[in-house]
């Protein structure tokens, strides 16, 4: 399928350059994210996203906690912890060595070279489910779109998050989320057919989607959560030189 086959092209560009930064932007040694390495019972990781052996089919994406502040699961603080996607996001559009601000030299960016000014709900689903990727004990891209360690069904992933922020694209929250992934990603100058066997899976997604959508709205009249800001997790970055790359995965998302 289209979604299979643009993420395996860009297991051999985008996600290799991902992976090359990944020690940086979640704070863990590099070698945890060589593509070979087993990150099977490499708890601190996986336990990011909320993965377990032998349930990956029923896998929540709502439920990971790299998405949330402190790495803590509050539906309605989600995608709270925007700096990963941000970063992720920046490494596709802008090339890996644009996570240095002192960077300079090298080939255009595909932001520069599309004329991307702001993020969309696509461009945000793709990083999203690139960061559980990168997370998971999957070593490379399978053509189905399904991990082949971890049974993550990525391309419902894609389309879960995708839909997620169609829907919310106006909510005030959401709404603060983008403007900032927007001002890292483009340094501010922004103004800002499944299975009998998966649907089960399929239905509970779907239910975790609303709820989350509905704890959203709860939010609304929450003038203390509201007031809360959303937190930047600050996360060094270990050098690398390696050209921006990335594929026509990401390109398609937009």
């Amino acid at each position: 399928n289209q979604f299979g086959s643009g993420m395996q092209q860009a297991r051999s560009s985008f996600l290799n350059s991902l992976r090359t930064v990944a020690g940086g932007i979640f704070n863990m040694p590099n070698e945890f994210f060589v593509s070979k390495y087993d990150r099977t019972s490499l708890s601190q990781v996986t336990d990011l996203i909320g993965w377990e052996a032998g349930k990956g089919k029923a896998y929540d994406i709502f439920k990971a906690p790299i998405l949330y502040p402190d790495h803590i699961v509050n539906e309605k603080k989600i995608f709270g912890n925007w700096i990963v996607i941000a970063k992720a996001m920046k490494v596709a559009v802008c090339g890996k060595m644009s996570l240095y601000s002192k960077a300079r030299g090298g080939p255009p960016s595909y932001a520069k070279m599309w004329k991307l000014t702001s993020c969309t709900p696509g461009l945000i689903a793709f990083s999203v489910t690139s960061i559980i990727f990168i997370l998971s004990p999957d070593q490379e891209f399978s053509g189905d779109g399904v991990g082949a360690i971890s049974s993550i069904a990525y391309h419902s992933l894609f389309q879960t998050v995708k839909k997620f922020f169609v829907v919310k694209w106006n909510h005030q929250r959401i709404k603060s989320v983008v403007e900032q992934i927007n001002g890292y990603v483009f340094d501010g100058t922004v103004k800002t057919q499944p299975s009998n066997d998966t649907q089960c899976t399929m239905e509970q997604v779907t239910e975790s989607l609303d709820r989350v959508m509905a704890a959203l709205d709860a939010s609304d009249s929450d003038s203390n959560d509201d007031s809360d800001s959303l937190e930047y997790v600050n996360l060094p970055v270990q050098a690398a030189n390696i050209h921006p790359t990335v594929t026509a995965a990401a390109a398609a998302t937009i």
